[in-house]
C-alpha cells in the first residue's frame, strides 16, 4: 500500500508532474490539446499550488507515496455543513489499479467522518471514463450534469454523491 500524508510546499513539483502525466493519458479525444495544456497550467500553477499546500488550512491535500516517489495526489475540502466535496484525486498513469486512488479516496473519506458529514460529492468530467467508473466502483452515484469550464471552453461534467458511512 502507499504511503498517504499530507502535501507539502516540497510536493509541488511532483503533483504538477503527476497531473500532467493522468490529464494526457485520460483526455485526448475528449479534450484538445489546447485544453489540456491550458487546464494543467492554471489548475497546477506551482505558485498556486504552495499557496494553497502552506496556507489553506481549510483543504485537505493529500499525496500518496510509493518507494519515496509521488505517485498520486487527493484534495478535498468540506463545503457544507453536510458534504465534503473531492476536488481533486490522480494517480500517475504507470501506478493505476494498484490501490492508490482506493488509498487516497479512504483518507478523504476518514476525513469526511470526523468532521461527521453526510455524503462525499466529486464532479468528472463525462468523458472520462475511467473515473466514472472508480467512483462508480466506490459506491457514488451520478445525480446531475452540469456545464464546467476547461481550457476556456464548455464541457459537460458529472456529478457524483456517495453516503460517508
Amino acid at each position: 500500500m502507499p504511503e498517504i500524508r499530507p502535501a507539502t510546499p516540497e510536493d509541488v513539483d511532483a503533483i504538477r508532474e503527476v497531473a500532467d502525466a493522468a490529464w494526457w493519458d485520460t483526455y485526448p479525444g475528449t479534450l484538445s490539446r489546447d485544453q489540456i495544456e491550458t487546464a494543467v497550467d492554471r489548475l497546477y500553477d506551482p505558485g498556486f499550488l504552495r499557496e494553497v499546500v502552506s496556507e489553506r488550512e481549510d483543504l485537505l491535500f493529500l499525496v500518496a507515496e510509493r518507494d519515496g516517489e509521488l505517485v498520486g495526489f487527493g484534495s478535498a475540502q468540506q463545503t457544507f455543513a453536510d458534504e465534503v466535496e473531492l476536488f481533486t484525486l490522480y494517480v500517475h498513469p504507470d501506478h493505476q489499479r494498484a490501490g492508490v486512488g482506493t488509498a487516497l479516496l479512504g483518507e478523504v473519506l476518514d476525513a469526511a467522518r470526523a468532521q461527521s458529514v453526510d455524503r462525499l460529492r466529486a464532479g468528472v468530467l463525462s468523458g472520462n471514463q475511467q473515473a466514472r467508473s472508480f467512483l462508480e466502483g466506490h459506491g457514488f452515484e451520478r445525480t446531475e450534469t452540469v456545464t464546467t469550464e476547461v481550457g476556456g471552453e464548455s464541457q459537460p461534467e458529472d456529478l457524483f454523491e456517495r453516503p460517508v458511512e
